[in-house]
């Protein structure tokens, strides 16, 4: 018999995988709500009773709150019970970088947006993000039409966020554009603040030594000779990479490893969609001489800030050298807010748990 989500996460809980925590049960009475509502509605969903199904008038959820609290993992609870294979999980980086390809498909076609929604529903019916969150332009630009076309097509929607959806893209460029997307969010989900004081990844954390500070020759030495170890017998590469299209200089690499200056790859031309196409293509990245980014551009904290969300989520092995400690990267600026996160994920990128996860 499927579990619901609520018995999932207790026997989680009982397994030593997770801890009980009574505000993480009282979201997961949301989600169990949604999954029973979306059983119903996947045996509604044959024929043509796909086109009049009543999907379109059910919430999802925008569950937002602090960093390490456990909003991913209540999604993964939920989503690991749904039972039918009309379902979608991604996290919405690559789920951004796939609708951009998408649209390359389209290119020259009248309302392309609405056709990718659709094909999207066609084997969607419910769509779960984790870490909603929009920096880029682009993105901003065609999430109000994207997400009408989904919401239309009757997708259900459940996200993972650490920005209530009224801060989303706060202070970005043309935001006025972007507040129907926010609209459409808080119309179509149930925004759940999701309060807690305790992060439950410090509690597994073990130092691995794969953060040097400062970024002196020591530092060079250490990066140096943990590159030999892990490289093996295996040929080092000191060639430039092609990654989309453009060539990326690289300090070395072999197969799977692959070296480079922060100067290289936090600077523009660079983007998110580099970052992804590196993390399917290496295991693990050393990047050298980060300085403190709040007197760089913010383009560059911006791509910094990417770049670790995309390593993060793909459990890519960073191992890198800053002129200061992680909590003083970016200690000003307009991400300031953002950098709590990728504070916190640097720190957990440090520990033997996150290095003995497969990616």
């Amino acid at each position: 018999m499927t579990m619901t989500p609520i018995s999932y996460y207790l026997k989680k809980c009982h397994e030593g995988l997770l801890t009980q925590d009574q505000q993480q049960l009282d979201v997961l009475s949301h989600l169990q709500k949604i999954y029973y509502e979306l059983l119903r509605e996947q045996k509604k969903r044959t024929g043509l009773q796909r086109h009049f199904r009543s999907l379109k008038l059910m919430k999802g959820l925008y569950l937002w709150g602090g960093i390490g609290i456990g909003k991913t993992s209540l999604m993964d609870c939920f989503y690991e019970c749904i039972p039918f294979k009309e379902k979608r999980r991604m996290h919405f980086h690559e789920f951004m970088r796939w609708i951009h390809a998408e649209l390359k498909k389209y290119q020259g076609e009248k309302n392309p947006i609405n056709k990718i929604a659709d094909n999207i529903a066609k084997k969607t019916l419910l769509l779960c993000f984790d870490e909603l969150i929009v920096n880029d332009i682009t993105d901003a630009m065609l999430l109000a039409r994207l997400f009408d076309a989904l919401f239309s097509a009757g997708v259900c929607l459940v996200t993972t966020s650490n920005t209530h959806p009224d801060d989303l893209y706060y202070r970005g460029l043309q935001r006025p554009l972007f507040l129907p997307a926010i609209e459409l969010l808080k119309r179509h989900t149930d925004v759940t603040h999701l309060m807690s004081q305790t992060d439950y990844r410090l509690r597994h954390f073990q130092q691995a030594g794969v953060f040097y500070t400062p970024d002196d020759e020591s530092a060079d030495a250490k990066m140096e000779a943990a590159f030999l170890v892990l490289a093996g017998h295996l040929p080092i590469n000191h060639d430039s990479l092609k990654i989309n299209d453009r060539e990326i200089v690289v300090k070395k690499s072999t197969d799977d490893i692959v070296w480079f200056d922060f100067e290289v790859i936090c600077h523009p031309p660079r983007s998110q969609h580099d970052y992804l196409a590196l993390a399917h293509q290496y295991k693990m990245i050393f990047i050298s001489h980060i300085p403190e980014i709040s007197f760089c551009s913010k383009d560059v904290a911006a791509l910094f800030i990417r770049l670790i969300d995309v390593f993060y989520d793909t459990k890519v092995k960073l191992i890198i050298s800053s002129a200061v400690p992680i909590e003083q990267i970016y200690i000003e600026g307009i991400f300031k807010k953002d950098f709590a996160r990728t504070c916190s994920r640097l720190i957990e990128m440090q520990s033997l748990s996150y290095f003995e996860a497969t990616n």
